[in-house]
C-alpha cells in the first residue's frame, strides 16, 4: 500500500485483524464446501445421494444442490471480500481504532476453526459412510440400501470445481471491477428491486392480513370496547355514582336544618314503604 488512503480503499482492515481474518477464512472455506473441509462432505453427500436415487426427482434435487452450492460460494465470498478487502465504510469508527477480537472470542473461533478443518475428514465414515447405520442404529430407518459403486467422476468433481471458481469470480465482481454489477443492476432494476424486496411478500402479507386485522381490531376497540362496554359498563357506572355523589354532597352544608330535612325525607320514604307494604 502506498499510503493510508490505499489501506482504506483496498481493505487494509484485514491486516489489523489477523486472527479473526484467518478464522473467518477457514469458516468461509468450510461453508462453501471447499474440498476436504467439513462442509465439503455434507454437501457432497447430499448431491451424491440425490443422484443415486436414480429418478427425475433425484436428478432435479441434484441439479438444485449443485446450483445452490455455487450460489452459496458466491455470496459467502462476497461477504468475506467486502468485509476484509472492500472499502472501509464505517463513519463512526476510524480504521486506526479497529483492533483484534478479545481472547474470549478468539478461543471459541479457534475450536470452531479446528472443527471446520478436520471434523469432516475424520468423522465422514462415522456419520455418512457406508457403515453409518452402526452409528445411527435405529434412529434412521432406511428402506433400501443405496449402491455407492456407480458414482461418475464428473459428479465428484463438479461441485468442488464450481466452489473454487467462485472465489476469483467473487473477488473480481465485488472488489476488482464493481462497475460491471452496477451497470447490470441498472439494466434489470425492476427485477433487482423485486428480488431485493423479497418478492414483496412482506408488503403483500401486510396488505392481505395485517391491515384488515388491524382495522377489525380498531373497530372493536373503538366501537365495542370504548363505545359500548366502557360507556355502559365501568365508565358509565362511575359517572352515575360521581353524579349522585356530587348531588348528595350539596346537602353537606353543616347546617342542622339541612340534616333534619334529609332525615325527614328519609323517614317519609320509610313510612310510605311500610304503609304500602
Amino acid at each position: 500500500f502506498k499510503d493510508e488512503q490505499d489501506i482504506r480503499n483496498m481493505g487494509g482492515i484485514w491486516k489489523r485483524l489477523p486472527y479473526t481474518y484467518s478464522f473467518m477464512l477457514i469458516g468461509t472455506l468450510a461453508l462453501t464446501g471447499f474440498p476436504f473441509l467439513s462442509g465439503f462432505y455434507s454437501k457432497d453427500a447430499i448431491i451424491e445421494f440425490s443422484y443415486l436415487k436414480d429418478s427425475y426427482v433425484g436428478y432435479y434435487a441434484m441439479g438444485i444442490g449443485i446450483f445452490t452450492a455455487f450460489l452459496t460460494a458466491i455470496y459467502s465470498w462476497r461477504l468475506f471480500f467486502k468485509t476484509f478487502h472492500g472499502d472501509y465504510n464505517n463513519k463512526t469508527i476510524d480504521i486506526n481504532d479497529t483492533h483484534e477480537s478479545p481472547v474470549s472470542m478468539l478461543i471459541p473461533l479457534f475450536f470452531l476453526g479446528i472443527g471446520a478443518l478436520f471434523a469432516g475428514i475424520i468423522f465422514k465414515e462415522m456419520f455418512i459412510g457406508y457403515s453409518s447405520s452402526s452409528f445411527w442404529k435405529e434412529s434412521i430407518f432406511i428402506l433400501n440400501e443405496i449402491d455407492h459403486n456407480h458414482i461418475p467422476l464428473w459428479l465428484l468433481l463438479i461441485t468442488p470445481i464450481l466452489v473454487i471458481i467462485a472465489i476469483p469470480i467473487s473477488f473480481y465482481y465485488f472488489i476488482k471491477n464493481k462497475k460491471i454489477l452496477e451497470n447490470f443492476k441498472l439494466k434489470i432494476l425492476p427485477l433487482y428491486k423485486f428480488l431485493l424486496n423479497k418478492w414483496y411478500i412482506d408488503e403483500l402479507y401486510e396488505l392481505i392480513f395485517i391491515n384488515p386485522i388491524k382495522k377489525i381490531g380498531l373497530f372493536f376497540w373503538q366501537s365495542g370496547d370504548q363505545g359500548f362496554i366502557d360507556r355502559f359498563g365501568p365508565d358509565g357506572i362511575s359517572k352515575i355514582v360521581k353524579s349522585l355523589s356530587n348531588k348528595a354532597s350539596r346537602f353537606q352544608t353543616g347546617y342542622i336544618y339541612d340534616y333534619a330535612f334529609v332525615m325527614l325525607i328519609g323517614l317519609s320514604i320509610l313510612l310510605t314503604y311500610l304503609i304500602l307494604k
